[in-house]
């Protein structure tokens, strides 16, 4: 191997690709259930111009493939790792751009894959996250490459990537902002910003959101409400919430670059004085970037007195890191292409190791009397019902969206309802001879006491009769001895029929 990346370094975008197959292969074979947030399936079954709390770029991209290939666990991980692909691919050619170094290029793209977001939490559990990594990136290969030879598309280009990074993530916008006041103090590059073709990327991004846009002007507190809780939680019991939330944002920072940067430190601790001396335009504009972006959220903590800050909220900015840091060596005039190996080994420990551990607790957890929400035996329970003489559901009324997502997965054809008055319109009259599931269960397994009018307050909500043939069903958890249960319960009703 490392012959073969000494003759050509560019070998790792192909082991970078082959990394993300597995990736899929993987995921469709641990679980046929979801996490917490690959149950938005059951949201993006819709076509709206707003989901909620989180902006419908992803949403849309998930409602799409599930069009043409159907919604299962194969699509769900194919638009998560062709996302992540494409944000290594893009983050690649940034670096080629500015570094036309190609081990130098290989170096910054392998140190994405040892940010904890993009090894660890990508792979366990992330959605519109990995949507605005792939932007950020995107939208970095336009800006660099419009900084070093300007042209009408690179402005365009940059224009769609603003556009797309505010449909993927709110915080994306602090990304572009930060770029433009990152340039400014660089006398050479300045009229770049001031280019007259900087209105015209102005206008592409504000045509590309304005629908969205509108959809926020109407439903603020649905499009804000839950991130602004997270941020603040726990806000009445402190007394200094700016400086709980400084040091929170502080920890997650810490956090989520400390892996990069330790592993850089120790591939290069002989030259540490010459890189951190070294410096051109490209360094200075990348660091100011990254600053600047966490010097805006510090004070968006102290504006809304933000008490939570999360590791994966600051992906968008800390993938810069990587970039930086390359940036920094190749400043400094020190050859990357030997430690090329030792930062393919390290990732790739890394990428493989968290497959593996995530394998593992989808397989092998169960033997040993541990379990997660991606053991809840789903599809146990829906073949077990699918026995008992009635049809396909066409509509499936659940008790939440951890439910109906997974619902979602089983029964594809079905429209899922999971309570969201927010994003679900239930039809004004149920068409005749329409079978509809109602069905319920608990997050830890258990029957209620009173199932019947947990069915029947399910039934209200979707202005459907009250069931009257209420059953359960308690469905072994794969693995293991089979002893333990998780419980379901439920109801049919076929409209017309009494």
């Amino acid at each position: 191997m490392r012959k073969s990346l000494s003759r050509n370094p560019d070998l790792i975008m192909f082991l970078i690709a082959g990394y993300f197959l597995a990736a899929i292969v993987v995921r469709i074979i641990r679980s046929p259930a979801l996490e917490v947030d690959e149950t938005q399936a059951a949201l993006s079954q819709f076509l709206f111009w707003g989901y909620g709390s989180q902006p419908p770029l992803y949403h849309w991209l998930q409602y799409g493939l599930s069009e043409l290939f159907g919604m299962s666990i194969a699509t769900l991980s194919l638009l998560k790792n062709g996302l992540l692909f494409l944000c290594c691919l893009f983050f690649w050619l940034t670096a080629r751009v500015l570094m036309e170094d190609r081990p130098s290029s290989g170096l910054a793209t392998l140190g994405v894959l040892t940010l904890p977001p993009i090894f660890l939490m990508a792979q366990r559990d992330l959605s519109h996250t990995i949507m605005a990594l792939f932007t950020v990136s995107l939208f970095l290969y336009a800006f660099f490459s419009t900084l070093k030879q300007p042209s009408l598309a690179g402005y365009i280009l940059a224009g769609v990537a603003v556009g797309l990074g505010a449909l993927s993530k709110y915080n994306f916008v602090l990304v572009p902002l930060a770029a433009i006041i990152a340039v400014l103090p660089e006398k050479d590059l300045r009229a770049r910003v001031l280019d007259w073709r900087m209105v015209l990327a102005v206008a592409v991004s504000v045509v590309i959101v304005l629908p969205h846009g509108l959809w926020m002007l109407h439903n603020a507190g649905i499009a804000t409400g839950q991130t602004i809780g997270e941020m603040t939680e726990g806000h009445q019991n402190l007394s200094f919430h700016g400086f709980s939330g400084a040091l929170d944002l502080l920890l997650a920072a810490a956090k989520g670059s400390a892996t990069t940067a330790a592993i850089f430190a120790a591939l290069f601790y002989k030259d540490i004085k010459r890189i951190l001396a070294a410096s051109d335009p490209w360094t200075r504009i990348t660091g100011r970037m990254l600053l600047i972006c966490l010097v805006m959220v510090l004070v968006i903590v102290f504006a809304l007195g933000a008490t939570n800050i999360r590791q994966k909220w600051l992906a968008v900015y800390l993938i810069l890191l990587p970039l930086y840091l390359s940036l920094k060596i190749r400043a400094a005039n020190i050859e990357t292409k030997p430690k090329l190996p030792a930062m393919l080994a390290i990732a790739s420990t890394l990428t493989i190791g968290v497959l593996v551990i995530l394998l593992s607790r989808g397989l092998a957890a169960p033997y040993f009397g541990r379990y997660s929400l991606i053991n809840i035996p789903y599809e146990t329970f829906a073949n077990s019902i699918r026995g008992e003489g009635f049809a396909e559901p066409r509509y499936v009324v659940t008790s939440g969206q951890l439910l109906g997502g997974n619902f979602k997965i089983q029964y594809p054809d079905a429209t899922v309802f999971t309570g969201n008055p927010a994003i679900e319109t239930l039809p004004a009259e149920w068409p005749q001879g329409a079978t509809v599931l109602i069905a319920g269960t608990d997050d830890d397994g258990k029957l209620p006491e009173n199932p019947g009018q947990n069915l029947a307050a399910l039934a209200a909500r979707a202005s459907l009769p009250p069931p009257t043939d209420i059953r359960h069903m308690e469905v072994p958890y794969s693995g293991g001895d089979n002893t333990k249960k998780h419980a379901f319960y439920y109801a049919w009703s076929v409209i017309g029929q009494k």
